[in-house]
């Protein structure tokens, strides 16, 4: 998993790559070890295709100014946000089962053919 640091990298992975899942978190809130697990089953099962990174809002802020409530994970497709969940739920399969569920939901009704 990448750590993006910069606005200009942020950049770089969206306009190089098709698919592109961005996680932003905050050190110190409650929901980021799950959140971080989340993002690491994520990483093991979903197309290698698919680049993951994610985001210290802490540090970076001016990655992403709309970003409101972390941790967020959102999706872009060639360089468009096409999904987003703000927020965890209890547990890490929980998590991981949504997301994947409503990212699928999202590429079929795009014609993507993208493994999730």
């Amino acid at each position: 998993m990448y750590e993006l640091k910069s606005k200009e990298e942020f950049i770089r992975a969206l306009n190089g790559n098709e698919v592109v899942l961005v996680g932003f978190y905050e050190p110190g809130i409650r929901e980021n070890n799950i959140f971080n697990e989340s993002l690491k089953n994520l990483e093991r099962v979903i197309d290698q295709r698919i680049l993951i990174c994610r985001v210290n809002m802490k540090d970076h802020p001016e990655i992403e100014h709309d970003i409101y409530k972390t941790p967020t994970i959102r999706v872009y497709y060639r360089g468009e946000l096409v999904f987003e969940q703000i927020g965890c739920l209890n547990t890490v399969e929980l998590n991981v089962k949504v997301i994947r569920r409503g990212i699928r939901e999202v590429f079929r009704k795009r014609n993507i053919n993208v493994k999730i």
